[in-house]
């Protein structure tokens, strides 16, 4: 089935890839035409060069015979229009729009006359991913499944832990009665879904499978102190910033905001009630300390400028902030922040690759959460009678190299599976994936692309 993708950024790039690698057939769309060049070297698909919401480009593209449209170029109207246009001339195409403007998240049903089936928003699922971060702080990443009774959560290893060196068979002996699973480990670049023998070493993330609950037993376990999130610090007025500071008022938290336009001051001054908002730069050390940035619990910049975010981010833990969250656009630096002090980093294209990829797979894949940037996945399916994988215990299952069984979801119990566990059709399975295994992984469950 075809799937025509319009815009070539890194959204766009990194969801043709990953089809291009399933084997679909994909038509990218951009008027970028040295941006297509580039991508053709790396993508399978057909080029086009143009404006996405050209009706003669559609129909050569084959918009009357595409399944799936997506657009996700940086301009909200081309998307709105693009998608128009391809409903006129294939009502049965299922339309994705990826729209910054909150007023396509804050009024839903107005635009229901668009026939656009989902709107996506990168900043405000950027705002999301933040705010399960501060729930779990001091975790670097966290992922949620099955409605959020499982978490995925990632921590530096760091030289002075009793985890350094620590094998994993033998984690049990560190806190006796209590031996967490280990889903993967980044060292470097490369991850590994771990075996029992495999060490941990000072500088991996580790990322640990558990049930939300006992979240706190595993921050005792690895030496990390629960740290409740009640003071934040935001730099920057983005949207991302407006969102964030909107949920983190609905909570009850103190927040402070700095933006440098005194007139999108004025306007968050007016959008939001108890936030403080204050008119300067977050790369401005004389502001942080007389706003006493050394008390905040967490400093999140959220400017349109990443490497801005990034030393500002810096100069926050300098002076004394314990938790610090970055703000991304590209996907390469997800991965590399932490290595040189922040504890998070968040990237809008990112957390909308996810969105995008789960509506993608909606029907037999439950949720599908891009990790640290693109290497792998977790994936929530839902097991299927025909699967392979139902109906034996999971250590005679031949899973793939790089995959790993991390949760069991059924109706009214979650719980982190044993060898012996037997899953059963209606079961939600959990898995994280490497890749490279990601493919053989769904061939194990019988899944395959579901179109509503």
């Amino acid at each position: 089935m075809k799937i025509i993708i319009i815009g070539a950024g890194d959204v766009g790039f990194y969801i043709a890839d990953k089809l291009c690698r399933e084997g679909r057939q994909v038509v990218i769309i951009d008027n970028d035409n040295e941006r297509l060049m580039s991508m053709e070297e790396h993508i399978d698909a057909q080029f086009i060069n143009g404006n996405g919401s050209s009706p003669d480009l559609l129909l050569r593209a084959g918009i009357e015979q595409a399944g799936m449209l997506i657009a996700v170029t940086n301009r909200d109207e081309i998307n709105l229009v693009a998608c128009m246009v391809a409903h006129h001339f294939s009502p049965q195409t299922l339309k994705i729009a990826r729209m910054r403007n909150p007023d396509y998240q804050r009024f839903p049903e107005a635009f229901k006359s668009f026939n656009i089936d989902f709107f996506i928003n990168p900043e405000y699922e950027a705002c999301k991913k933040i705010e399960h971060l501060l729930e779990a702080a001091p975790a670097i990443d966290v992922v949620k499944f099955a409605d959020g009774r499982v978490l995925l959560v990632g921590f530096r290893i760091e030289a002075d832990s009793l985890l350094d060196g620590s094998k994993l068979y033998n984690l049990n002996k560190i806190k006796p009665g209590y031996s967490p699973l280990v889903a993967a480990i980044y060292r470097g670049r490369s991850v590994v879904v771990p075996r029992g023998a495999d060490q941990l070493m000072a500088g991996d993330i580790a990322y640990f499978a558990v049930l939300a609950d006992q979240l706190p037993r595993l921050l005792k376990f690895i030496g990390k102190r629960e740290t409740p999130i009640e003071k934040v610090m935001i730099a920057g007025g983005s949207n991302t910033g407006l969102y964030l500071a909107q949920q983190l008022e609905q909570k009850g938290l103190t927040v402070k905001l700095i933006e440098g336009s005194q007139e999108r001051c004025e306007e968050l001054a007016d959008l939001l009630s108890s936030t403080t908002v204050l008119c300067g730069e977050g790369m401005n050390a004389e502001l942080l300390e007389e706003e006493n940035v050394s008390s905040m619990d967490a400093f999140i910049a959220l400017s349109k400028d990443e490497e801005d975010n990034i030393l500002a981010t810096l100069l926050a833990k300098s002076l004394g902030v314990s938790f610090g969250v970055t703000l991304t656009n590209r996907l390469d630096y997800v991965s590399l922040v932490s290595s040189i002090g922040i504890d998070a980093a968040v990237s809008p294209q990112l957390a909308a690759v996810s969105r995008i990829m789960r509506f993608l797979r909606r029907g037999k894949v439950r949720s599908v959460e891009a990790i640290r940037a693109r290497n792998a996945e977790g994936i929530e399916f839902t097991a299927l009678e025909s699967s392979k994988a139902v109906g034996r215990p999971l250590k005679e299952i031949d899973f793939p190299e790089g995959s790993l069984v991390i949760a069991i979801v059924k109706e009214n119990e979650v719980f982190i599976p044993g060898g012996d566990t037997v899953i059963k059709p209606g079961d939600g399975v959990v898995i994280f994936a490497t890749r490279k295994a990601i493919s053989k992984v769904e061939e194990l469950f019988s899944v395959t692309f579901e179109y509503y």
